[in-house]
Formats: C-alpha cells, structure tokens, sequence
C-alpha cells in the first residue's frame, strides 16, 4: 500500500512540477498563471496535450517544439522531476494508511516553497504570493499533522515559525548594521516598520518573549498616536541589545535562554506582522509606501524575503530543526560558492535556495543530527 502512495504521489508531484514552471515564468512578470493556455515561447503555437505530459513529452519531443522546432529548456522535466520525486519521499516519509492526511499540508507548503526558491534562483526574489500563503498554510496544516511523528504540534509549529523569522531578521539588522559601518538605517516606513522589530528584540532580549511583544506594541501605539514614525536608532538600540545579552550569561536579568529566546520569538513576531501588513498593503493600494531608492540601496547582510522563508520552514520543522536547517544552509550555501568559484562562474547563487535545501534535510535526518550532537555532549 505505501508503494503504491508512493508512486501516486510522485504522479501527482509530476503534475504539480508542470503546473510550478507555468508560475515560475508568468508570476514575476505579473501574468496570470491560469489564463492563457501553454504555448511555446518561440512561435506561440498552443501546446497540446499531448505535449504537456511531465518529462515524457520533453523526451519524445527531444527537447524541441513539435511546430517550430525551437529548442525547449531541460528546466521543464527537470523541475518536474524534482518535485516528483520531492513529493515521492515526503509520501514515503509520512504515509497516508499510517498518519491520514499528515502528508497532504506538508506537500502543499512544500510546493509553493519550491516554486518560490526557482524564482529567487532566477529573479533574486523570494514572492510574498507565495512564502506568507505557505506559512498560513504551515500553521494551519500544524493542527492536520499534530501527533505524527517528525512534526511538530501547533504550539511547536508557531514558536518555529518565530525562531525562524527572529533569527533571520536579527541577522538581517545586526549584519546590516556592520555593513553600513554602524550608521543608522534610513528606512522609514509608518506606522509598522522594522523599527518594532529592533525595540522587540532589545527588550526580549533583556526581560523575555512577552516583554519583548509589548514594546513592539507599544512602539507601534506611540507612531500611530503621535501619526509619525517615532524611533530610536539602531547603533543605540543594538548596542543596548548586545549588553542585555552578554549580562545574561550571568542571569542578569534574565539567564541566557530566556534572553536567546525572547529576543528570537519577539523580534521574529513583529518581522512577520510587519510583512504581513506591508502585504496586505501593497495589495489593496498598490505599492509599498517607501521613498525611491531607500532601504534597496543600503548593504544588507539577509534578504527580508528569507525571513519569511525562513518562518514557513519553521512552521514545519520546529524550533530544534530549524537549528539543524540552518546549520545545513550554510554549509550547503559555502559549498556551493566555493564550487561556483572554482567552476569560474560569476552569477551568485541566492541563499533560499540554500534554506529550502537544508529545511527537507534536516526533515528527514534533523533527529538523527540532533541526537549525534547531543552524543558527542554527553560524558
């Protein structure tokens, strides 16, 4: 019975892996992914479908177009192929006759996160279309698969989530700052604005997680009271926030876990409601409300769009994983630069691509990682 939800599976990821590299060509260039039909890029001839059957019909067709005989990227079957197979293990993994529906969530935020890496590999962009959508659905999914094993319960899924965000977005600020040689930022948006974030961070850091909430809020209650973005600068603020976590390697005044985690979870919550509500924004009006030329033409050291990732890959892995995820990212990530390097390519490779990639990674093997370093701990 698992062979054969197996191999269905794998049908079915082949299916959705044709239906990826419609959305990964239209959805940067902001046509629809529905309406029209398949065509081939060269002449324009509507393909058949007889020539939209995953992998074999790039086979058969040699990887030309049946009219015009113009050449057609190996990315199709390939991406095809991968999400086959993606979703092949993930059935293997979590099979239906043993945990119902666990899987069906799983391959769903795993498909979106595929679709959105291809795009980042490509455009250098990670889609809120797709990254915020996967991480509802993430959460969502957490209480569909909450008792199967290797994933983790609501609860875990949540703090996750924000240990995903908060870790990246602290990178993100801190890595930002060095870069800007420990200048100010100038992003300047109102009312919600990366500002909450530092402040959560500095008071989570100091007093804990829910400390660290309330000062966003409050934050965010002083902008929209005074109808200004009321701020205080970065250098200042992580200045403080370095000194409230060297003192609580003394349990001052809170001990060192609290003050790890509070900063992560609190800074990572007011990253994501702030994507959140500059998404809903860009939505409903049409653009960010941002300066020309502000906050893209500062150094950073993390994109934004891999905060968001990084929280969807939490939602699944849970906090401990997570670590294990991100480990593998960046070992993966020097890896590959290195190869780049010595290959004499010039194109950087993305680091989304690299989280996704160590996120299914530590799925499989995360525990396994977890209990061999906890080995080398024990006397």
């Amino acid at each position: 019975m698992t062979a054969l939800t197996v191999v269905f599976a794998a049908l079915l990821g082949a299916v959705v892996g044709s239906f990826a590299n419609v959305v990964v060509y239209r959805l940067p260039r902001g046509e629809s992914v529905v309406t029209p039909g398949s065509r081939c890029p060269s002449c324009g001839r509507r393909l058949a479908v007889v020539d939209l059957v995953p992998v074999l019909s790039w086979v058969f067709l040699r990887g030309r177009c049946r009219t015009c005989g113009a050449p057609i990227s190996p990315r199709y079957p390939l991406v095809e192929a991968l999400m086959a197979g993606t979703f092949a293990a993930l059935a293997a993994a979590f099979p239906p006759e043993a945990h119902g529906a666990a899987v069906l969530p799983l391959l769903a935020v795993v498909a979106m996160l595929v679709m959105a890496a291809l795009i980042d590999l490509e455009r250098y962009v990670l889609p809120d279309v797709l990254t915020l959508p996967a991480l509802a659905l993430a959460l969502l999914g957490s209480l569909v698969w909450a008792g199967t094993p290797g994933l983790p319960a609501p609860a875990e899924a949540l703090a996750g989530a924000l240990a995903g965000a908060g870790v990246l977005v602290l990178i993100n600020r801190v890595g930002g700052l060095a870069l800007r040689r420990f200048a100010d930022t100038s992003e300047r948006l109102w009312p919600v604005s990366l500002d909450q974030v530092n402040v959560a961070a500095v008071v989570g850091a100091a007093l804990g997680v829910w400390p660290g909430l309330a000062a966003g809020a409050a934050s965010l209650a002083v902008n929209l009271a005074t109808r200004r973005t009321v701020r205080l600068g970065e250098p200042l603020l992580y200045g403080l926030w370095l000194l409230a976590v060297v003192l609580s390697t003394l349990g001052f005044p809170v001990d060192l876990t609290a003050s790890l985690a509070g900063t992560a979870l609190a800074a990572g919550a007011w990253a994501l409601l702030g994507a959140v509500y500059w998404w809903l924004h860009d939505a409903v009006k049409g653009g960010a409300q941002e300066e020309p030329g502000e906050e893209d033409e500062e150094p950073v050291a993390m994109g934004f769009g891999d905060v968001k990732l990084a929280a969807v890959l939490g939602a699944f892995l849970g906090w401990e994983r997570l670590l294990v995820a991100l480990f593998l990212a960046v070992a993966a990530g020097a890896l590959g630069g290195v190869a780049v390097r010595l290959l004499g390519g010039g194109r950087l490779v993305p680091f989304g691509p690299y989280l996704l990639v160590g996120a299914l990674a530590s799925l499989f093997v995360g525990d396994a990682v977890i209990a061999w370093y906890l080995g080398l701990l024990a006397p």
